[in-house]
C-alpha cells in the first residue's frame, strides 16, 4: 500500500493555518516525528476549507509513511 499525500508546513505555518475555516470545519495540521507538520491534501477541493486554500497552493506535498507519525497516528 503507498502513503497518502499531504502538504507539508513548518510550525509557523501550521499555526497560521490551523482553526476554524468555516462553520463546524477546522484544520489541525498533525505533527510528524521530524517537527514538519501536514495536512492531506484533500483540503485542497474541500469547499469547507476555501477560506485557507489561497495560502494553501503552492505549498509542498509529499507522500508520508507511517513510521513518520508520532502519537495516536503511529509509533514512531
Amino acid at each position: 500500500m503507498s502513503a497518502a499525500t499531504y502538504i507539508e508546513l513548518s510550525p509557523a505555518e501550521a499555526a497560521a493555518i490551523a482553526g476554524e475555516t468555516s462553520h463546524g470545519h477546522r484544520l489541525e495540521p498533525v505533527a510528524l516525528a521530524g517537527g514538519t507538520q501536514v495536512l492531506p491534501v484533500a483540503v485542497l477541493s474541500d469547499p469547507a476549507h476555501a477560506a485557507r486554500h489561497a495560502a494553501l497552493a503552492g505549498r509542498p506535498t509529499r507522500p508520508v509513511a507511517t513510521a513518520e507519525w508520532v502519537g495516536e497516528q503511529g509509533d514512531a
